[in-house]
């Protein structure tokens, strides 16, 4: 347990400093754009989160077989390696040429005049297919600081350039998007510096079934990763087609703003998937791990989100400027229904961990009420936000529902 403290005070560290700049990030660009560009590029921006969720699973699944192969040799390590770099290269191409191809039609649905942002977006897209090899190789190795100081430096950089291209060059939703860009490509090359003595090893072939193995694991993580990619981006989308463009720039604030009692504590689940990974491999329930980062997310994500829903329009005029004070009620209502995600996403991320993907079907579930809610109550970018809320409690009261049956039924003998 100790070295489980330690190694979830080292990522919430240096994960949540790359929190920091993300959200000074946030800061720089909405004082920067008008509100209805910083709607548009928050739209287009959970549209790629959205799309690219696939690609989310990736540093998982390395690290889940990083962490099996390693107690095997290195050359194990480097022949997984070799064999995801070759697919996320192919698979890189093909977003590209999709991308580009489907990029008015992206243009048209989110009311962005220009292809500038488009096309930035479709780099990124190829990007993000490069990225996951490589982190989560350093995942599934434990090389936390490397992790940890690779995942902070995208949003460094982003923030860095964000204060020539966006504060400086002024240039709007395609600066910011290239801001991503930059940060995502720095990430990239930290992870392979990290990994640089893995490329000195010769690899050595994978095991028997290890191809319909890593298949059968994906296909559970992608569908979850994409339902909850929809959990976290889907009200943007919604609020930016249905509301006009300056209340759609309002819940955009609240929201960057609301979205810190998810990801503030969520950093700590990447320390419980490889403990509860370990655990799995070892035929134990490590429960204890669990109930530790459980308690962990409520005091951070829950003791934010209290500081929101009592306090919201002094954040959002300390941290975005009067211009955004009406945001403040959007505030308190989309940082409570984030921190009831958060603390389903505990329970959601240890079941991944395990190879256990019944929780999928309440993630459908949430997606499909609050899709629905919000597709007939929509006259206003709160009601769209009391959607939002409806359907995270109701998350995550079947969540722990589900996780009290599991656990009680009786485990077959070994």
């Amino acid at each position: 347990m100790k070295r489980f403290l330690q190694q979830n005070f080292i990522i919430l560290v240096l994960m949540n400093s790359g929190n920091v700049f993300n959200y000074l990030f946030q800061l720089t660009a909405g004082r920067a754009m008008t509100p209805d560009e910083f709607g548009s590029f928050n739209a287009l921006n959970s549209m790629l989160s959205i799309i690219s969720a696939p690609m989310a699973i990736v540093p998982l699944i390395m690290a889940r077989f990083t962490a099996g192969f390693a107690l095997e040799g290195m050359g194990r390590v480097r022949g997984l390696f070799n064999q995801a770099a070759k697919f996320a290269l192919a698979a890189a191409v093909v977003v590209g040429v999709l991308g580009l191809l489907a990029g008015p039609l992206m243009r048209d649905f989110l009311h962005i005049t220009e292809m500038g942002p488009i096309y930035v977006s479709v780099g990124m897209l190829v990007v993000l297919l490069l990225m996951p090899v490589p982190w989560g190789m350093l995942q599934g190795m434990q090389r936390f600081t490397g992790y940890g100081v690779s995942g902070a430096s995208n949003a460094c950089l982003r923030f860095v350039a964000s204060l020539g291209l966006l504060t400086a060059l002024g240039w709007g939703v395609s600066g910011a998007v290239l801001c991503g860009l930059i940060g995502a490509a720095a990430q990239t090359a930290l992870a392979m510096f990290f990994l640089k003595d893995l490329l000195r090893v010769p690899a050595t072939p994978l095991p028997p079934g290890f191809h319909r193995e890593v298949g059968r694991y994906a296909l559970g993580m992608v569908v979850s990763s994409v339902v909850g990619m929809c959990l976290n981006n889907l009200d943007l989308i919604l609020v930016r087609h249905f509301c006009p463009g300056s209340e759609a720039g309002l819940y955009a604030t609240a929201a960057i703003l609301g979205r810190i009692a998810f990801f503030g504590p969520s950093v700590l689940v990447s320390v419980l998937f490889t403990e509860a990974a370990s655990a799995k491999a070892r035929g134990q329930e490590d429960n204890k791990s669990l109930w530790t980062s459980t308690g962990m997310t409520l005091l951070l994500g829950g003791g934010y989100a209290l500081v929101c829903f009592l306090a919201s329009k002094l954040v959002v005029t300390l941290l975005f400027g009067a211009q955004y004070e009406a945001a403040g009620p959007l505030l308190a209502v989309i940082a409570v229904a984030m921190a009831m995600l958060a603390t389903a996403n505990v329970f959601f991320v240890y079941s991944q961990a395990r190879g256990e993907f019944g929780f999928m079907w309440l993630q459908g579930a949430g997606v499909a009420l609050f899709a629905a809610l919000a597709l007939l109550y929509h006259e206003s970018a709160m009601q769209v936000a009391r959607m939002l809320l409806i359907s995270m409690a109701f998350i995550l009261a079947s969540t722990l529902v589900w996780f009290g049956m599991k656990s009680r039924k009786p485990r077959p003998a070994s």
